[in-house]
């Protein structure tokens, strides 16, 4: 049995090491300047019961916050995550906005990447975090079917950063 090895031309080999290098800088100074300049980061991860309102359904969520500083997702997107809706078979991406209140607690306003399917404030109700899910965050949702609000106390709520 033999094999053939097929050589790729010299002009292909020399355009991918000229890429390998490019991506290479590209990527390692992408690192040194998110290393250089920590961010506080905000996450909030849960499941609720919406139960006050115009449905009722469990809801989840998952959403990061970057409030302050730089990294690699931009200056102009501060969270990013994901949010269900159970009874309404919405499982949606949203982004949006966070603000740190005067008692170190967090309110976040997502909406959904398309319009109208899905927007919601989440508050974390204390600034006593505890690790894992113990902590309680309330949130209101509108759907198209209306709004809804509820309180989780099994959310994980993680702060981290300067």
């Amino acid at each position: 049995m033999t094999s053939t090895m097929t050589r790729l031309p010299r002009k292909s080999l020399v355009s991918l090491l000229a890429l390998s290098i490019l991506l290479f800088f590209t990527f390692s100074n992408q690192r040194r300047a998110a290393a250089a300049a920590p961010s506080e980061q905000v996450v909030f991860s849960g499941v609720g019961f919406a139960n006050t309102g115009d449905w009722q359904s469990p809801v989840g969520y998952w959403i990061w916050c970057q409030p302050e500083g730089t990294g690699p997702y931009g200056q102009n997107l501060e969270c990013a995550g994901a949010m269900y809706v159970y009874a309404q078979h919405i499982t949606v991406g949203v982004e949006g906005e966070i603000t740190e209140n005067g008692d170190d607690t967090y309110t976040m306003n997502v909406s959904s990447r398309h319009a109208g399917v899905l927007s919601a404030t989440l508050h974390n109700l204390s600034d006593d975090l505890v690790n894992g899910p113990a902590n309680d965050v309330e949130f209101t949702v509108t759907t198209s079917a209306g709004t809804a609000s509820g309180v989780s106390n099994t959310s994980v709520v993680q702060v981290t950063g300067p």
